[in-house]
């Protein structure tokens, strides 16, 4: 019943978009689940329907999977699929044989967009390893981890947390995940917050009587490379970049975010970590460590002093004597700049695909919008890549485009009078006192424009529905539909396999793969109400028995 009203709402919205991924679960079974995003009374919606057992894990096998469940369903994949999206898999996103290929051959509109939340924790992750110091450090990381991870060990850890801080909470640390995005960051988070307590804890692992020779010596050797500066200054370094990533790595698993939002919040991401790649950057992340050495009491609180080597000068040579740079241009050089521009040109390479509907879709956008008015303003090519993407008029939906943007204001202050948006002042950013908006915006009329400018696709895609604008802009109804239907990450698929590792555990590992598909789809999409009366009737037809003892006569 519950697919059954999924279904319906797909076939009703007339556009759909999948998100597909696998998993192995407790069996050692390979479970391929179909996600749909469409938009339902203005809103986007991501449901499940389907999780099958794929046998067979390559990028034939698993388009016969998908034509399986979509004949299976009845679901119009070859006419009503505009969009798909999976993360980094060869067989998912193949060029030559990946799902992906297979599928756009029978339908070439199905756009393909690669998970924004997966791309982003190659770019993080993978670039950190392009340095020997931030190498080092992730290496010396993990050690840490998996020597801490011992019940004894950990129970130390906590120990002296309950000692050193009675009234704040108690934390373990955690390993790293390659499927977990921000794996990286929560345990950076536990390192720098609870550095004084694991320390202390190491200390007593060292000293303790019953501890056995390995361990004392892996203990002293881990207290000896947390204590160092250079281990502080990456941890500094990488918590700096890791609380830029993973507020927008957050951001793109959430279901209400549409594609622009995505690319702008990828975008305002790269210019935060630009700022971080100054010398003014470089010299906060330095102080901070300083800083930070100098609380916990560490030894060393500052760089090493480094002799210059002096040659001795033989009769008729030209040597000289060493020239030394400081090791703090050095750490700015050679690390803090070299990851910071691996990551920048990871995102620029990654994020910025070159395809032309791209030039279309950003026209949607509220900023754009507000900046055209006249017909001339527009390309001379403009919406015609969208027009080939969903078959609409190119002319109609340049009409209704500029009618729309010269009464978006209106109809933004008539649906919200009470809104107020207004910018912040960077110079009271971070202050008690309200920002100072009078130097900025000092008519009513940019007020009101830099509140409309401040909607999303999605906002702009309820006004019409709402307000029943659908007749009057048909055309751009249509166009910001296909927008907000484009999936912008995979994560609905990762959390659909959370609830696989509930339903099937190892007491439940023979469970039938029926049944959990059913439990799934009960448990992921519990917001969906289930007429009572229809579920009995249609648990009383499967048999003459239930009939009569169910149904009334």
């Amino acid at each position: 019943m519950v697919r059954t009203n999924i279904l319906k709402q797909v076939n009703k919205s007339g556009q759909f978009a999948v998100i597909i991924d696998t998993t192995t679960d407790v069996s050692n079974q390979e479970q391929f689940t179909v996600i749909l995003r469409y938009i339902d009374e203005g809103k986007p919606q991501e449901r499940l329907v389907a999780l099958e057992t794929a046998a067979d894990s390559t990028g034939l096998g698993m388009f016969k999977m998908f034509c399986s469940i979509t004949e299976k369903h009845n679901i119009k994949w070859k006419t009503q699929m505009i969009a798909q999206t999976y993360d980094c898999a060869a067989s998912m996103q193949g060029k030559y044989s990946g799902l992906k290929t297979r599928i756009q051959v029978e339908n070439p509109r199905a756009m393909f967009t690669w998970c924004f939340a997966h791309k982003l924790n190659l770019v993080i992750v993978d670039t950190c390893d392009c340095c020997i110091n931030t190498k080092t450090f992730f290496g010396d990381v993990g050690a840490l981890i998996e020597f801490m991870r011992a019940r004894k060990r950990t129970a130390a850890c906590v120990e002296c947390q309950k000692i050193l801080n009675p009234k704040e909470q108690k934390r373990r640390i955690k390993r790293f995940s390659n499927t977990r995005w921000i794996s990286h960051d929560r345990a950076l988070v536990v390192i720098q917050e609870k550095y004084p307590a694991l320390l202390k804890a190491l200390e007593n692992i060292s000293k303790a009587n019953d501890s056995d020779r390995d361990t004392t010596s892996m203990a002293k050797n881990l207290i000896s490379v947390i204590t160092s500066f250079q281990f502080v200054l990456v941890l500094v370094l990488m918590r700096k970049i890791f609380s830029i990533s993973t507020e927008v790595s957050n951001y793109l698993q959430s279901k209400s975010i549409d594609f622009m939002q995505a690319i702008k919040m990828v975008n305002v991401a790269k210019n935060r970590l630009k700022m971080v790649r100054t010398d003014e950057g470089c010299t906060e992340i330095i102080n901070t460590a300083k800083e930070f050495a100098t609380k916990n009491n560490l030894l060393q609180c500052d760089f090493k002093v480094i002799r210059a080597r002096k040659k001795k000068i033989m009769p008729g040579e030209l040597s000289r004597d060493e020239v030394l740079c400081s090791p703090a241009d050095l750490f700015r050089c050679d690390v803090c700049f070299k990851v910071l521009d691996a990551i920048i040109t990871s995102i620029d390479i990654r994020f910025n695909d070159s395809q032309e509907i791209l030039k279309d879709l950003s026209l949607l956008t509220s900023e754009r919008m507000l900046s055209i008015k006249t017909k001339k303003q527009l390309p001379d090519n403009a919406f015609q890549q969208l027009s080939n993407w969903i078959n609409i008029n190119t002319t109609k939906l340049q009409c209704e485009y500029l009618t729309f943007s010269n009464s978006l204001n209106d109809l933004f202050n008539d649906t919200n009078p009470t809104y107020t948006s207004k910018p912040v002042n960077k110079e009271s950013e971070g202050t008690d006192q309200p920002p100072d908006i009078s130097s900025e915006i000092s008519d009513e009329s940019e007020i009101e424009e830099a509140s409309t400018a401040n909607m999303s696709c999605l906002d702009i895609l309820g006004l019409l529905s709402r307000h029943n604008l659908i007749a009057a802009f048909p055309n751009l109804y249509l166009a910001y539909k296909a927008l907000c239907i484009i999936p912008a990450s995979s994560a609905s698929a990762e959390r659909s396999f959370s609830k696989v590792k509930i339903v099937k555990t190892r007491l439940r590992s023979s469970i039938g793969q029926n049944r959990l598909e059913s439990l799934l789809i009960l448990s992921s999409e519990k917001d969906i109400e289930i007429d009572r009366d229809e579920a009995i009737n249609i648990f009383a037809n499967s048999s003459d028995l239930l009939m009569q003892n169910l149904l009334f006569k």
